[in-house]
């Protein structure tokens, strides 16, 4: 295809899917299935490889689900939960505060060496001990989260994390302020592992954020890496001009 011809194409291929995602969310449910691909096309008077190309771009993003030789299936119609990403508040604090179902898989809590990646960003020596915690985070009963979270072991002492919010174990169980940290921010697509984890496709986009949460004074005390499936859980940032003026 010539780059003339995917000028001319682009707009309708937006056009289409904007139309598609406006009557996901009007009319179908999560489990319901769409019209077959020659019907959607001749309702949007388009071509059946335009219609398979939204269709493509929407199950990339996590919103519906194509069986070969069954048909179409919408997995989510919106993000479910939505959190400030300017308020330090953990993924399960988050759901509990949007009053959703919340589930947390524990894939595994172990005592870890801590690699030289981690170890530098908690000021440990390499190999130090940590406790380690992976977890899967639910919405409703739907995979929202895969989470690793990494706690320098003298800061755990002998306490046992059983599940729940990571910082109310740091807060409640190991006696920390905590005052937040730096994120950085990234998106990726899931890989093998990612995709079983969160039930999803591979090359599905996620946002992945890397964070060290410190206490008052300034000590790191967690680090954690999150990867977030956004039709379930969506961050929104408030963003304010310095001083109320434009920067030069």
């Amino acid at each position: 295809m010539t780059a003339a011809a995917r000028a001319a194409r682009r707009p309708l291929f937006l056009e289409v899917r904007q139309e598609i995602l406006t009557v996901l969310g009007d009319r179908y449910r999560p489990g319901d299935r769409l019209p077959s691909e020659p019907d959607l096309a001749t309702s949007y008077g388009v071509s059946r490889p335009t219609i398979r190309e939204v269709l493509r771009s929407l199950e990339s993003d996590g919103l519906v689900r194509r069986v070969h030789g069954v048909g179409t299936f919408v997995t989510q119609i919106r993000p479910v939960v939505s959190s400030r990403f300017d308020l330090d508040l953990g993924v399960t604090e988050a759901v509990a505060a949007a009053n959703q179902r919340l589930g947390v898989q524990i894939l595994r809590v172990s005592r870890e060496a801590a690699p030289s990646s981690i170890a530098e960003r908690l000021a440990l020596e390499v190999g130090s001990a940590l406790l380690w915690v992976e977890r899967i985070i639910r919405v409703n009963d739907v995979p929202g989260a895969y989470a690793i979270d990494a706690i320098p072991a003298d800061i755990a002492g002998d306490a046992e994390y059983i599940g729940g919010s990571v910082y109310r174990f740091l807060e409640s169980t190991c006696g920390l302020s905590l005052v937040g940290g730096v994120a950085d921010v990234t998106a990726v697509t899931a890989d093998r592992h990612l995709a079983r984890l969160l039930d999803v496709t591979t090359g599905t986009a996620l946002l992945r954020i890397d964070q060290i949460e410190r206490t008052a004074d300034d000590r790191p005390v967690l680090y954690s890496t999150e990867h977030y499936l956004p039709t379930v859980l969506n961050l929104s940032v408030r963003r304010v001009r310095h001083g109320g003026r434009p920067l030069d």
